[in-house]
């Protein structure tokens, strides 16, 4: 408003100055001097307050990021890692799997002493964690599974005989125990190596251009959405956290825990142990949570990449030998979320689908090793049940979405053809080439190195329907 009011006054003023210029001139002849003077100053001051209104505008950008014109590269970057980039660093800086700065001058100083310490004390924390799980018999599929084993009866004076029991963990050591905490374990150290040791920068990379190629009219608003998506995966990611945290507090609350080799231990020493186990416990799901959606953000940015890359082809706001460049180097990111990332979310998705299977198997009463009497199904362990596959399909959905972006991708080629105004001057060869550049590419999204489809999601999940209706039908249930 300011410099629309100042280029009015400005403009009145020019005008006044030409009128008293034109009339000096009828009276008093020619002046050179005074004109090419009065000619400057109508040259200077418009240039004057277009060099104030571009600053303005600048800072206008970095500060409320509009979305209604072309945006400068700065600006972008600016609201980029102001928005999502730098708080979702400190997120993963605080679960050790980045350092706590990205400053080179701070890479070797005491602050990367202390990142790696802290490190290190995660995966002691979670070690403890599985082994207080063991001690207490904690499984993260139904809760805690004691049994009771009866020892040698002992004949008391004046109290008759009194019969010995001892609790213990029932269910096999290995599968229940020991197999799924190496598991998750190594699922952890395989992200701090791919994160921390290799040093890579893809989340960054990623992020900024997918920013970046939004920063035009044709994806207008785009940035602010593409922000809140990013967001609404954390925060979907926080609220299944917190349910965990609740189920294992339900869990607690409702059995009498002993841990095995202190059953007759202090009680103080109990409580300590029972407040490290729900705290390990909520630090196992924060840090599965957070290397999960570390994934489905990756592939919400490489969704984001694709469709700005295709509005900037169908709309031609990029030049074919540019938009292919840019594409190459979508494979790229793309064979980084397969090849890279998606192994520690396949080993995650294969302890959390056991934990799922053998919840549902304890549910309907076909574990061998549970006693259906002193082990009631309660709407709790139905919730945990559920929170297990919820984190499971996830990824698998998330992965079947870029796949369909891929597909798209794939078939833009002929809707560049037959657009006749967008392209109207453009050379048949040089259409005819995009076409057979993007029917020819072959991306997908990948986990367990077999492609997700849609498709085959579909196709499961109606097998599933099927296989429980009919158990219902014939009472299995």
């Amino acid at each position: 408003m300011f410099s629309f009011q100042v280029q009015r006054h400005s403009t009145h003023l020019s005008g006044k100055m030409t009128l008293a210029g034109a009339n000096n001139e009828s009276k008093n002849g020619k002046d050179p001097p005074h004109q090419n003077h009065e000619e400057a100053m109508q040259a200077s001051t418009p240039s004057g307050l277009s060099d104030l209104q571009m600053q303005s505008t600048e800072v206008g950008e970095i500060t409320e990021m509009p979305d209604y014109e072309m945006l400068s590269t700065s600006a972008v970057l600016h609201y980029c890692k102001h928005k999502i980039l730098r708080p979702y660093l400190r997120l993963l800086g605080v679960m050790g799997l980045k350092p706590m700065s990205s400053d080179e001058a701070e890479r070797c100083s005491f602050l990367c002493i202390f990142t790696n310490l802290h490190t290190f004390q995660v995966i002691v924390f979670m070690c403890i964690g599985y082994i207080l799980q063991y001690m207490a018999c904690f499984r993260r599929d139904r809760g805690f599974c004691y049994k009771a084993m009866q020892l040698e009866s002992q004949v008391i004076p004046n109290s008759g005989r009194e019969h010995l029991e001892k609790v213990f963990c029932f269910g096999n050591i290995i599968f229940s125990y020991l197999v799924p905490s190496i598991l998750h374990l190594v699922a952890y150290l395989y992200t701090v190596y791919l994160f921390r040791i290799k040093e890579n920068e893809q989340l960054q990379n990623l992020m900024e251009r997918a920013f970046l190629l939004s920063s035009n009219p044709v994806n207008r608003g785009n940035q602010r959405k593409l922000v809140r998506i990013l967001w609404l995966f954390i925060a979907l990611s926080l609220v299944w956290i917190i349910m965990a945290l609740i189920t294992v507090n339900v869990l607690m609350a409702q059995e009498s825990i002993a841990f095995q080799w202190l059953e007759h231990g202090p009680y103080q020493v109990k409580i300590i142990l029972k407040v490290l186990l729900i705290v390990c416990t909520l630090w196992h799901d924060m840090v599965q949570g957070t290397v999960i959606t570390s994934y489905c953000l990756q592939g919400q940015l490489l969704l984001a990449h694709l469709y700005f890359l295709r509005g900037k082809l169908l709309h031609h706001t990029l030049p074919s030998i540019d938009w292919m460049r840019e594409l190459c180097e979508f494979k790229k990111l793309l064979k980084y979320f397969n090849d890279e990332l998606g192994p520690a979310v396949c080993i995650y998705t294969v302890v959390n689908l056991s934990w799922a299977a053998a919840g549902t198997i304890w549910l309907f009463r076909y574990d061998n090793s549970a006693n259906v009497q002193s082990n009631p199904v309660t709407w709790i362990g139905i919730i945990n049940v559920i929170l297990w596959i919820l984190i499971s399909i996830v990824p698998f959905i998330q992965a079947a979405r870029l796949t369909t972006a891929c597909s798209m991708i794939q078939s833009i080629g002929h809707e560049v053809r037959v657009r006749p105004f967008v392209y109207q001057s453009t050379p048949g060869e040089d259409l005819d080439t995009i076409l057979l550049y993007t029917s020819s590419l072959k991306m997908c999204a990948r986990l367990f190195r077999v492609p997700v489809t849609g498709r085959y999601l579909c196709l499961l999940l109606t097998i599933g329907s099927i296989l429980i209706l009919t158990l219902g039908q014939c009472q299995f249930f």
